[in-house]
């Protein structure tokens, strides 16, 4: 139990380490008897899937067993299949809960348990955090038997017409090119090519077959695991290279060159996109972590703007009370207005796909024409251990703050932001952030300016003023 946790977006641990069938079956029974105290209100019914990961479908199968033994009506999913496709379900369905076993993007000795409300978001705090003090309480249920035969149901339908409806399926299908996908072992293998059968690009797939263990790589669409789709792409010569992670909420791109494009250059062209050519209304909401371009983007066309803290679950909490036009995180997990408060690896790579067919431009084009309109943007991100963790961030951003000298890399600072962390703004547009782990002796850093030897210089400081201070 003392090794149950949950993270920002659900429970992970090691397979046969913390992340056992013993506890599995008692975060299962906890979470089971916080959704029948909450069947009044929300309803009874839950969905669960899972990826394909080892052993998922039979962890998918505990935990059916163990909320249909306590008298919730659950569904079962009958294979593997992205996290976005239970949340669209969940909702398409109004169901009250919906259950995912993953690990997302962690590597292949990790397995997971995401939790999903009836709005198709990540359960919040409130619900994970009454589910965890639940399970000092609740005694581990033995081995259970099925109650009856699983109800087993084919939750991919539901999820392609949600995507359909989400796209602009007139220009895809006259899309032209050469388009890699990379789906690095995961469960969003097969989906875009289907949804673009009747276009006529010519599709490359990489990494598409099933495998526990992701072909010794990290199902994550990050450097350098995508070493192999930018080889692809430069000798195919085709137009951009679109990468799921392990779960198919989280995109990574890579252009036409064969450079992979940081999510501080993807998520202001979604942004672009979504304002300029969708015409969507509503704020501009991203993570602290991300870069200046969005909040340019949004004061060029007279958006409100925010700042999160990093998690997309603060991304869906804005996206559920206000109208949002796009929102994004660091990781690579974006969502457009008007559909679910969900990160969708799988819409998103069609959306930057729709952008492509719209403009008749490649990724790299693209990039250009935005730094030209909104400035160049050139992110680097450095984690470095300290000596202990950092666990009053609050104290640490006050400390910083104090230690500020009047300019960096020859800029003056202009704002100093003391949200998740300390994030420094200079008037050239460049910033830099300072933000502890919490709960390990780890500081992440993260820098963005018009050059590389500016970010570079950045960083440095970061580093060298939090050694400093001890």
């Amino acid at each position: 139990m003392n090794a149950i946790r949950f993270g920002t977006d659900g429970w992970r641990g090691v397979i046969a380490d913390d992340f056992t069938f013993e506890n599995l079956r008692l975060v299962a029974s906890a979470a089971a008897d916080y959704f029948l105290e909450q069947a009044p209100t929300v309803g009874r019914q839950v969905l669960i899937g899972y990826d394909r990961r080892f052993f998922s479908r039979e962890f998918g199968e505990t935990v059916y067993d163990i909320l249909s033994s306590k008298g919730l009506d659950v569904s079962l999913s009958d294979r593997p299949l992205p996290t976005p496709a239970v949340s669209v379900c969940v909702t398409a369905q109004k169901a009250a809960w919906g259950i995912m076993i993953t690990a997302s993007h962690n590597p292949a000795r990790y397995n997971g348990f995401k939790i999903k409300d009836r709005l198709g978001r990540s359960a919040p705090a409130e619900v994970t955090q009454a589910i965890e003090k639940r399970l000092a309480s609740t005694q581990c249920p033995t081995r259970t038997g099925t109650v009856g035969k699983r109800r087993l149901f084919n939750f991919l339908p539901t999820y392609e017409t949600y995507l359909r409806s989400r796209l602009e399926m007139p220009l895809l299908n006259r899309l032209k090119g050469h388009i890699c996908f990379d789906y690095l072992h995961g469960v969003g293998a097969g989906l875009p090519e289907r949804l673009l059968r009747r276009s006529a690009i010519k599709a490359t797939t990489l990494h598409a077959e099933s495998d526990p263990l992701f072909g010794g790589f990290h199902p994550e669409p990050i450097d350098p695991w995508l070493n192999p789709l930018k080889r692809h792409v430069k000798q195919g010569r085709a137009r951009v290279g679109i990468a799921l992670d392990g779960d198919a909420d989280r995109l990574g791109v890579i252009d036409d060159r064969g450079q992979l494009l940081t999510p501080h250059q993807v998520f202001p062209l979604l942004a672009l996109h979504a304002i300029e050519h969708r015409g969507l209304k509503g704020k501009v909401i991203q993570a602290v972590s991300l870069g200046a371009l969005g909040e340019r983007i949004a004061k060029t066309f007279n958006r409100p703007f925010e700042e999160v803290p990093v998690g997309f679950k603060h991304v869906a909490e804005r996206m559920i009370r206000e109208p949002v036009a796009v929102g994004g995180e660091e990781s690579g997990g974006y969502a457009i207005g008007g559909g679910l408060p969900e990160r969708d690896g799988v819409l998103n790579g069609l959306l930057f796909l729709e952008m492509l067919a719209i403009q008749g431009k490649n990724p790299s084009q693209l990039v250009s024409d935005m730094e030209k309109r909104f400035g160049r943007a050139r992110f680097k991100r450095v984690d470095f251990s300290v000596s202990e963790p950092i666990t009053d961030k609050v104290q640490f951003a006050k400390d910083i703050s104090t230690r500020l000298p009047e300019k960096l890399i020859g800029s003056a600072i202009t704002e100093i932001r003391p949200g998740d962390g300390v994030k420094v703004m200079l008037d050239s547009g460049a910033w830099v952030l300072l933000r502890p782990s919490g709960t390990e002796p780890l500081l992440r850093t993260y820098a963005e300016s018009d050059s590389w030897k500016k970010t570079e210089a950045l960083l440095a400081w970061a580093k060298a003023v939090v050694k400093s201070e001890g």
